[in-house]
């Protein structure tokens, strides 16, 4: 298995143009993990605002101390 330090040796021997390119692919790839959670968050906020109109869920006020 590659190290870290292995690939960075790597990397720091592609183009700049390559370098760039890579740097994109991974980007998107971490961009990709983001938006499910935020749809996995926008779905769940569905689904409670639902259940607090259906009756199944109550909205519980916090006390400030």
């Amino acid at each position: 298995m590659t190290t870290v330090a292995e690939l960075a040796t790597q990397i720091q021997q592609l183009s700049a143009a390559d370098r760039h390119e890579l740097l994109r692919l991974l980007l998107v790839d971490s961009d990709e993990a983001e938006q499910d959670a935020d749809e996995a968050w926008r779905n769940e906020i569905v689904r409670r605002v639902k259940a607090i109109h259906n009756g199944e869920a109550a909205i519980m006020m916090l006390q400030d101390d």
